[in-house]
């Protein structure tokens, strides 16, 4: 009687196989002798050893591997370690395995793993989230997916694969034969055979080592199916496993003597989604918390714990529409205000992007991008936040990482950013608002935008001068609020409502490294919002332009100190308010100060310096110096004062309501048709 290749799946037709590359699963191994410590006895690329209380290091060969020691392998990245009764262990890429010291517990945490137990040594028992394995000395491979399915296949010896929970349930696993099972089956299928001689050909895991000590016997399980092949005992079947080997594929399920078809239906347990399309949300754990053993690829996958999930590429507008309708979110006024999409520039495209119920930032994961992807969007559902874990978050040095909350707020605090591109965070929710107290250095430019609020507590150091990818900007929907040092050859805070500079805080806008001047703009918009400056606004070589363009809207100067080559300070709406208090406003070539509505005022309301050089212009409807306050005309020039109601002293020009003067070099008084233009606001 002839046999077949069978297939979980019981139909009556024939297989045509083609091989896995390799399998995986997070395992616990209890082999006869105690495992006291292993040996890293090759490397290929990269892998780390993670010790439990000290920072990951960079393997070596002969290194010794001990308890509470784990070995992660990098992204196209091997290696093996043999235990000291020769067991051995070889782990593929983006792995991570540990054991028990003198327990005889191996743990695979995730990734890809190759098993072989010396005969005579004792058996092993493998355990996972949803099947035990009892093997006696043999040689295995394993896969395992959370969300996805479970494989094993035995290379040479014989295994029992139990369901977990379901007393009874259990099959037996013959040399060269697979099972392929969901994590949440409640029961487990036929094994199906493999094509081992293939396998032995093409698994990286065999052709990248040396040749292993059950090789004989591997191979004469080999010559066995081929010589029952042979007599007739297998067939070729029209069931295929493509080229890694996760997806089983029916090419003709109706006609079996008709092979040909050139779209096969998919029979398979979970496959590995597309790499393209919009993404769905990882929804376990919740929040998911990225540490300093998670792996991104940008191929695009993430493991963390062991398990793995998979992203998507944005491949831009073209292709796959507009980036926050791609991730389920609407279009906002908020965007339209900004005129925000979203959208990387051409140049970090495409992205991978991963996308979460909840997102907690706890540790540096370990980032690679084997397809050239170099721009990274981490996006929740909800909320991010982050641990108080100290972690310097470097990304692998990606050249654009993108933090977006869809639904909720972003608050991070407890870390650090330092040592890669662009930082984009984008609090998208109606009261999403964004909380930074995580310093950040070394950055080439940093975007924040809320739909609310902004408050950044913590220093922002940027280094970029590539037009595009240089600078700081912050947009908000309600109020931003700065209170630390911000530090970039750009500045831009815009906001549809408030702007608050505090006292503490200092905006330097210095020169880059390419000679370019600094600039500042600060943009208030709404209908009666306030913008407030009470700390060190200060431009290299450049501009420091000063807004509020609301129809009722102020702009406070309160012991503010503001420095530039040209400064303009102004409050454009109809009802609009400049009040000055104090501190100090110097300009090197032009400083104006602008309240040109019907009803726009400029108040005096304390002592102030008008510094520098500069021609110094005021411009406004009604300008009042309030009694007794001094304004001081710095250079040897007068300010030029244009109103139509100069209520300071007639001294200085005015009509005398108030005692307020002008000193220094003083001021002429004209009326305000005669004023320059103030000019638009850099874009």
């Amino acid at each position: 009687m002839k046999r077949s290749f069978r297939n979980n799946i019981r139909l009556n037709f024939r297989w045509s196989l083609i091989i896995l590359l390799s399998l995986i699963a997070p395992v616990g191994s209890t082999i006869a002798a105690e495992l006291k410590e292993a040996t890293v006895t090759q490397i290929i690329k990269n892998v780390q050893l993670l010790p439990a209380q000290a920072a990951p290091r960079p393997a070596v060969v002969k290194d010794h591997v001990r308890e509470n020691t784990a070995v992660r392998t990098g992204a196209d990245s091997r290696t093996e370690l043999t235990f000291t009764n020769q067991t051995l262990t070889r782990l593929g890429a983006n792995t991570i395995f540990s054991f028990n010291q003198g327990t005889r517990n191996l743990n695979l945490s995730g990734g890809v793993m190759l098993l072989y137990v010396p005969k005579g040594s004792g058996g092993a028992t493998i355990s996972s989230a949803a099947v035990s394995v009892a093997i006696t000395g043999t040689t295995v491979l394993m896969e395992y997916h959370r969300n996805a399915y479970i494989k094993f296949i035995s290379l040479e010896g014989i295994a029992r694969v139990y369901l977990r929970h379901h007393l009874g349930e259990s099959v037996l696993i013959h040399p060269g034969q697979m099972l392929i099972v969901r994590p949440d089956a409640t029961s487990l299928p036929d094994p199906a055979n493999v094509d081992l001689k293939r396998i032995l050909k093409t698994s990286l895991l065999i052709t990248d080592f040396p040749p292993l000590p059950s090789e004989a016997l591997m191979y004469q399980e080999a010559q066995n199916q081929s010589d029952a092949k042979a007599k007739g005992q297998f067939v070729d079947t029209n069931l295929v496993i493509y080229g890694g080997g996760t997806v089983v594929s029916l090419v003709d399920p109706t006609n079996v003597n008709v092979i040909s078809q050139g779209t096969a239906a998919i029979a398979t347990p979970t496959p590995i989604p597309s790499k393209f399309g919009p993404p769905s949300a990882i929804t376990s754990p919740n929040p998911y918390v990225i540490n300093s053993g998670t792996v991104v690829n940008t191929d695009p996958t993430i493991t963390t714990n062991g398990i793995t999930n998979f992203g998507k590429i944005y491949r831009g507008l073209a292709q796959d529409g507009p980036l926050f309708t791609w991730l389920g979110s609407s279009p906002s006024p908020f965007d339209t205000a900004f005129g925000q999409s979203g959208e990387p520039s051409p140049d970090r495209l495409p992205a991978a992007g991963f996308l979460f119920s909840a997102l907690r930032l706890d540790g540096d994961p370990t980032v690679s991008n084997p397809n050239g992807v170099a721009t990274l969007g981490l996006v929740s559902q909800n909320g991010i936040t982050s641990s108080p874990s100290g972690t310097v978050f470097t990304f692998s040095g990606m050249n654009e990482v993108a933090l977006i909350a869809l639904g909720g707020s972003i608050d991070l605090s407890g870390i650090s950013f330092a040592n890669f591109g662009d930082l984009s965070v984008f609090a998208r929710g109606s009261g999403g608002n964004i909380t930074l107290a995580a310093p950040i250095s070394n950055l080439d430019r940093v975007q924040l935008h809320a739909l609310n609020n902004i408050q950044v507590n913590a220093p922002v150091t940027v280094k970029g001068t590539v037009q595009d990818h240089r600078g700081f900007k912050a947009t908000a929907g309600n109020d931003v609020q700065i209170g630390s040092t911000v530090n970039a050859n750009q500045i831009t805070i815009q906001s549809l409502g408030s702007i608050h500079i505090d006292s503490s805080a200092q905006l330097l806008a210095l020169l880059d490294a390419a000679g370019n001047g600094g600039q500042i703009v600060i943009l208030a918009t709404g209908g009666s919002s306030s913008l407030n400056v009470k700390g060190k606004v200060q431009a290299d070589q450049g501009l420091v332009d000063i807004r509020n363009t609301g129809d009722s809207g102020t702009v406070n100067l309160t012991n503010a100190d503001v420095r530039a080559d040209i400064v303009k300070v102004a409050a454009l709406g109809t009802n609009g308010t400049l009040n000055i208090g104090g501190g100090t406003i110097s300009a090197d070539t032009t400083l104006q100060l602008y309240s040109t509505g019907s009803n726009g005022t400029i108040n005096f309301i304390a002592n102030v310096t008008l510094g520098g050089t500069s021609s110094k212009i005021i411009a406004a409807n009604t300008v009042t110096i309030f009694n007794n306050v001094v304004v001081t005309i710095g250079g040897a020039k007068p300010a030029s004062a244009f109103t139509n109601n100069a209520n300071y002293s007639d001294t200085s020009g005015g009509n005398g309501t108030t005692t307020g003067t002008f000193a220094g070099a003083g001021a002429t008084t004209q009326p305000l048709a005669n004023a320059p233009p103030l000019g638009t606001p850099p874009p």
